[in-house]
């Protein structure tokens, strides 16, 4: 054995009784010495290993072997890693390493089949690679919301506990394009043009939505008037606003949305003089300076 003294090779020997090292004994022994998550499953996705690892991942009880489907084992939270690992199986077909998320940590998945197993590996990535994918997934949710945000017809703007803005949607941009960059909160009414409904009066003091928001009110469809030289004319909107709050820090900021209201209130106009102009049914509507021809 290697150049090994006769005492050693004694005491080796004696650590086994002389007996050939049991198979079962052996797998437990190399799956335990694996840091990373290792199942082992049949062609009927029966589990039939499972390391520490594996088992602390998925938050597993120790199981008798074959007893636990694989789909199961993994548990509801992570089905798709089920379907993955099913597919592959019963498709007879090998999966190469690909990133899965379980628990909110990214894996390395691989399925590759054995003499007499299939076995499924995990390997979890860097925490730097860890980040970055979260990061790519926060990235493309942030894009899909800024899609549906910037699609409304609506006005939303997001102030820190600043009133610094961070955030305009397009629709606000096209009313106050950059009229508000630098200018502190207390002077919005002034250099956006905010005024109250009747258009001619500032819109200050408990008129302002958002610093009302950021201690902690909210505000539903407020009247008032923006007036400026990228609007031209007068546009009436509807204002709302409530506060931001995390639960660990409290308030940490407000958001606003404002719904133009000039067409409805146009129409409005319109529909209440149409309903003045409109005669009794009783009462005969006839050009001025003429007669009846029957006095009545």
């Amino acid at each position: 054995m290697w150049g090994y003294s006769m005492s050693v090779r004694a005491a080796l020997a004696g650590l086994n009784n002389g007996r050939k090292p049991d198979d079962k004994a052996l797998l437990a022994d190399l799956l335990a010495s694996c840091p990373n998550p290792v199942l082992m499953a049949d062609g009927a996705l029966r589990v039939l290993h499972a390391n520490e690892a594996a088992l602390h991942l998925f938050g597993r009880p120790a199981f008798r072997t074959g007893e636990v489907l694989l789909p199961e084992f993994c548990g509801p939270a992570n089905m798709f890693l089920g379907e993955l690992v099913a597919h592959a199986v019963l498709q007879d077909e090998p999966l190469p390493a690909r990133n899965t998320t379980i628990a909110g940590e990214v894996f390395d998945l691989a399925v590759h089949r054995g003499d007499a197993a299939w076995i499924v590996t995990l390997r979890p990535v860097t925490r730097e690679l860890s980040r970055d994918y979260r990061l790519k997934q926060l990235e493309e949710h942030m894009r899909i919301l800024l899609r549906a945000i910037n699609g409304i017809e609506g006005s939303i703007i997001i102030v820190d506990m600043d009133g610094r803005i961070r955030f305009l949607n397009d629709f606000t941009r096209k009313h106050i394009g950059d009229l508000l960059r630098e200018v502190d909160i207390a002077d919005w009414p002034s250099a956006a043009g905010f005024f109250r409904e009747d258009g001619v009066t500032p819109l200050e003091g408990p008129d302002r939505i958002l610093p009302r928001a950021l201690k902690g009110q909210t505000v539903i469809n407020q009247p008032m008037v923006v007036r400026n030289g990228l609007t031209g004319e007068a546009v009436h909107i509807r204002a709302s606003a409530t506060p931001i709050v995390s639960k660990k820090n409290g308030i940490v900021g407000a958001i606003g949305w404002f719904h133009d209201v000039t067409d409805r209130r146009a129409l409005d106009a319109y529909r209440n003089g149409a309903e003045e102009g409109v005669q009794g049914e009783d009462e005969v509507v006839r050009p001025r300076g003429v007669e009846p021809l029957f006095p009545e």
